[in-house]
């Protein structure tokens, strides 16, 4: 018979002691690193002088928006315009004047219409890809606020209920502001 050697059995512990130390080191160095990042990453309002009576029409009717305008912008595609009112939606597309321009002048003229049509409306939303320049947003922002045609004005409904009759008698308000309350819907996608 032939004997088998055998290995002499080892008796083996599995307890170890964890090293947090490579963990710690880094904790204690990306602290530091995300405090610092954080001071430049700031939330930037414009602020913009607007006539008196702008700013009460705003402030009214920003508490109980019927109507909201949005602008969903894209590189490739063009600048989706959304309009939603009363439960609807209309959906229209400026298409690009080129491979690297938006249809700027046919934005706004198109934007003249919808406030044309939503005088109460002085909020617009962007929804703008990742994709798209911060210059060609600022360029679309430009349009969006202001008629650039000094013939071209909107009325402003009159939203005091307790005037004078003086002041009911006067020429109804208007202004050549379209939309100067521009906020992005997409702030925090990316």
């Amino acid at each position: 018979m032939s004997r088998r050697l055998r290995k002499p059995r080892q008796i083996m512990s599995h307890e170890f002691e964890l090293d947090l130390a490579p963990l710690l080191a880094v904790m204690v160095k990306l602290v530091p690193v995300l405090l610092v990042s954080s001071a430049f990453m700031q939330v930037m309002i414009v602020e913009t002088d607007l006539p008196q009576a702008v700013k009460e029409a705003i402030a009214q009717n920003n508490d109980k928006p019927k109507t909201t305008v949005q602008l969903e912008i894209n590189k490739k595609s063009g600048i989706k315009v959304i309009v939603a009112k009363d439960g609807s939606q209309k959906v229209d597309q400026i298409a690009m004047k080129s491979e690297s321009e938006y249809d700027l002048s046919g934005l706004h003229k198109f934007l003249q219409h919808v406030k044309a049509e939503n005088p109460e409306v002085f909020r617009i939303e962007f929804a703008p890809d990742a994709n798209v320049p911060y210059k060609d947003i600022v360029k679309i922002m430009d349009e969006v606020r202001r008629s650039r045609d000094k013939d071209v004005r909107f009325p402003m409904r009159n939203q005091n209920a307790g005037q004078s009759a003086d002041q009911k008698d006067r020429a109804p308000a208007s202004t050549d502001y379209m939309f100067p309350d521009v906020i992005f819907a997409n702030m925090m996608d990316g």
